[in-house]
């Protein structure tokens, strides 16, 4: 179940994986059936809650994390065994040590066939005609150049990244700013990562964060940095959130509107800008944008209210496949 910072979320995989493991856990019976029995994490926290949850209601013995890296990772104090060592030497002291183990095959299995029932589903959405934002994450994942690296901003872009980037794109790497501070600086992050790779960048942000570190776009001059603003005009993750029923004071509080657009903005920093208002259109200004070899800005305009939706939407799709 590879998190989308973890470089093998992205592209082909030469061994199985549960690369929608997020929205498999949408439906109700997996959480309930498919319980693991042991949980060998590596790495870091990842980004699904849902995953999270799942996890430490399955209360698995052992659930073991390893990582290079002597800070706790367990907020929800399930965790049986921290291994602070480098993941590679790990793995091959713990192949040479393994005798014969559990047959999970079955279990495997289910899961497996659960994963590909939302592969389909996540496909098949990106094929529709308007421009949403789990299909921006999807058709951006399947039309990286394989030169490029992936920069997610915090909120929603990380999260649909998570849930909906496609497989059948390259295995370009993916990085994320996490934590309470994840939503400072993403487009200097952007920067930096393009200078000190020396490569193309593509960074999936959302519109407040955008307008949270506006002033870096000057760091973009002359770097090939892609950026793919989804402005829904604030906020979208709290409409995920029980705060959304107080509409006293969701809207000036909490979702911060701004009314503006980014073709200003676009002009100030000297980017290219497109806005792109179809599924085709999208895919055309983005690979136009990748082959300038330049700093470029593609502004998505979506709903809040409607993004919502769309996401239950799928959900219900989900559970109703995996179900039926």
């Amino acid at each position: 179940m590879p998190d989308i910072t973890s470089h093998l979320r992205l592209g082909a995989a030469e061994s199985p994986r549960v690369a929608y493991a997020d929205l498999v856990l949408a439906a109700e019976p997996v959480r309930e059936k498919y319980q693991p029995r042991a949980v060998l994490q590596v790495g870091g926290r990842f980004t699904s809650k849902r995953l999270r949850h799942f996890l430490r209601d399955s209360a698995p013995e052992p659930w073991a994390v390893i990582r290079p890296d002597p800070r706790r990772v367990d907020p929800d104090h399930r965790i049986t065994h921290h291994v602070e060592a480098s993941v590679a030497p790990f793995a091959d002291a713990l192949l040479s040590r393994m005798g014969s183990v559990l047959d999970a095959s079955s279990w495997r299995e289910r899961w497996l066939a659960a994963n590909e029932e939302v592969a389909e589903i996540v496909e098949g959405h990106a094929q529709e005609a308007s421009l949403t934002e789990p299909g921006v994450a999807t058709l951006l994942s399947r039309d990286f150049p394989s030169d490029h690296a992936l920069v997610a901003a915090s909120s929603m872009p990380v999260r649909d990244l998570n849930r909906h980037a496609s497989t059948q794109g390259p295995a370009v790497p993916a990085y994320a700013n996490r934590g309470a501070s994840g939503i400072d600086g993403t487009v200097a992050t952007a920067a930096g990562i393009s200078r000190g790779r020396n490569s193309p960048v593509t960074l999936l942000i959302g519109d407040l964060a955008l307008w949270h570190d506006l002033n870096s776009l000057a760091l973009l001059k002359n770097q090939p940095v892609v950026v793919v603003v989804v402005n829904n005009d604030g906020g979208g993750i709290f409409h995920f959130l029980p705060i959304q029923e107080h509409d006293d004071v969701f809207e000036p509080y909490f979702t911060t509107p701004q009314g503006r657009s980014f073709e200003a903005v676009a002009d100030t920093f000297d980017l290219a800008y497109h806005r792109p208002e179809t599924l085709q259109a999208f895919r055309e200004d983005y690979e136009t944008a990748c082959e300038a070899s330049g700093p470029a800005l593609l502004e998505v305009q979506t709903e809040r209210q409607a993004n919502r939706r769309v996401h239950a939407k799928l959900e219900q799709a989900v559970s109703d496949a995996i179900i039926g």
